[in-house]
């Protein structure tokens, strides 16, 4: 990291709250439930399915695990009047899974039972290397019985491979969202080039579409998309209506629209993941902190208000 990002991330702290919303409206529905539902309204018009987040992570409180859960069955009150098909997305440590891995355990098998009394998909989210044990743990025990809970393989981790095998083994019907991987990690356990990223993304991809998975598309990246395509369609799984296929792609809002839209009309099912909830500052700040470049926009933009 350059000298400039070093000082980009210890800004991060004292920029004025207006600012940090100012660049994550576009990426962050809002801080309560009202606006993301709103905003999946808008979604589901222009032709994409939905991924709803409530923001929140690295829970020690058993306190505030309740509530996150409280939060998520409110949200599967309110989702089928809105959109019947939404994919609810969880962060394990939300349900302070390092905390209390058994009472995450619980939380999470209430609200896949709540979500499959709708026909609703949960995905159990990943997070930094550390977690991960403690996350396949939680999704193992959890999936044996709920089989709507999907998990997040990160595609720059070494290990994934071997998780990614032993999971179609565990298994059948096993739903996986791929994805590169937001968290930076050292060397020994981790490819840092780009380059190896993205192949080790389309290897895995074929991975787990052979081995009968089905994997959601989680890349902004256009060359790692079409390579995924042409994957499934040796596994001539590009036919037929796109929502019933083994595989969709899945995109931040805010992030490349134009990536979405250019999938979408080429006839590919496209989830747009919409986060929401009063977490949102420490959420952003998060991303910025691990995305430089986007966080020298906003110092940027505190520079330049008059």
């Amino acid at each position: 990291m350059s000298l400039l990002d070093q000082v980009v991330r210890l800004s991060l702290p004292v920029i004025p709250k207006p600012i940090i919303w100012a660049i994550a409206k576009r990426y962050v529905a809002g801080s309560e439930l009202p606006a993301a539902l709103e905003r999946i309204r808008a979604i589901r018009k222009e032709g994409f399915g939905t991924i709803l987040d409530v923001l929140g992570e690295g829970v020690v409180d058993a306190g505030e695990a309740a509530a996150a859960l409280a939060e998520y069955e409110l949200a599967l009150s309110e989702l089928p009047e809105v959109d019947p098909t939404t994919t609810v997305s969880v962060k394990p440590t939300h349900l302070g899974a390092t905390n209390d891995q058994a009472a995450c355990v619980r939380m999470l098998s209430q609200l896949c039972s709540r979500a499959a009394d709708q026909g609703r998909r949960v995905r159990l989210e990943m997070e930094g290397s550390e977690t991960i044990d403690v996350t396949l743990g939680v999704f193992r025990e959890v999936r044996a019985s709920h089989a709507n809970l999907g998990c997040v393989l990160q595609s720059r981790l070494f290990r994934t491979a071997g998780d990614a095998a032993a999971l179609l083994s565990e298994f059948d019907s096993l739903d996986v969202r791929l994805v590169k991987g937001i968290y930076l990690e050292p060397k020994e356990i981790a490819w840092t080039e780009p380059a190896a990223i993205s192949r080790s993304y389309v290897e895995l991809a074929a991975q787990l579409l052979e081995g009968g998975a089905r994997v959601g598309f989680a890349t902004h990246d256009s060359d790692v998309a079409d390579a995924c395509i042409e994957v499934a369609r040796k596994s001539d799984l590009v036919v037929g209506d796109p929502w019933g296929r083994k595989y969709e792609f899945q995109l931040l809002m805010g992030v490349r629209q134009g990536e979405a839209e250019r999938l979408r009309n080429a006839g590919h099912a496209v989830r747009i993941y919409v986060p929401y909830g009063r977490d949102w500052h420490a959420y952003t700040q998060r991303r910025l902190a691990r995305n430089p470049e986007i966080a020298r926009h906003v110092l940027r933009a505190l520079f330049l208000r008059k």
